[in-house]
């Protein structure tokens, strides 16, 4: 009998009421399927995404160059160099005179980037003199009172902290923007401590996860 890894609680079932004695070496070999298809979507996943970098990075004018609040220059170079698009999408920034600007938003690695189109090119945005390279260090952010759709981005630990008002399209686009964001600023905490892990040691991990497989269900296809 050959079970299909596509109906997993056909095969647990089979081997509950027929094969007391395999079902944990079934159990087992499932959970590492699973592991191992969460992580080719993973792998996709990231796939995708740097070609959106690389699409969004084509389309930005080479000329283009923004300071940061910290002093450092962000360039168009700077969207590719040692980053990593985490999310992006179409939001709005609020300027001193209350009007919406729509923007580009990208979140990589360490910076949220805020893009303008100018001539069918992308610059960074503009906004009353403030910077719209913004750094996740220190970064806080909250919500606008009164506003399901809005939050602010406030650069702090230094002098004279900026704050940045951002809208999405809705509350729920903006509780994605803010989670991700936290997400981000928490990982950049864990890679000082820890180091930043290697591509190369994720597609050791997978292969791990592979090799487990083939050991603990290869027994499946002889039922």
């Amino acid at each position: 009998m050959c079970w299909s890894l596509s109906a997993p609680g056909n095969i647990l079932k089979y081997f509950m009421t027929e094969n007391e004695d395999d079902h944990a070496d079934v159990t087992q070999g499932l959970k590492l399927v699973k592991e191992v298809i969460a992580a080719v979507d993973n792998k996709v996943n990231e796939h995708e995404k740097k070609k959106r970098l690389k699409v969004v990075y084509s389309r930005t004018d080479s000329k283009s160059i923004m300071r940061m609040k910290s002093g450092q220059m962000f360039a168009r170079e700077d969207l590719l160099r040692g980053q990593k698009l985490i999310h992006d999408g179409p939001l709005q920034l609020k300027n001193s005179a209350g009007r919406l600007k729509d923007v580009q938003a990208l979140l990589l690695r360490d910076v949220i980037v805020f893009l303008q189109e100018k001539d069918q090119k992308y610059i960074f945005a503009s906004l009353d003199q403030r910077s719209t390279v913004i750094s996740l260090l220190k970064l806080i952010v909250r919500e606008v009172a009164n506003e399901e759709k809005g939050l602010f981005l406030i650069t702090a630990g230094i002098e004279k902290p900026e704050m940045v008002e951002v809208y999405a399209s809705s509350k729920e686009e903006r509780n994605t923007w803010m989670q991700l964001i936290q997400e981000a600023m928490q990982s950049m905490e864990g890679d000082d401590d820890e180091g930043v892990p290697s591509e190369n040691e994720e597609d050791r991990r997978l292969q791990e996860i592979k090799v487990s497989i083939t050991d603990n269900v290869f027994f499946l296809g002889q039922y």
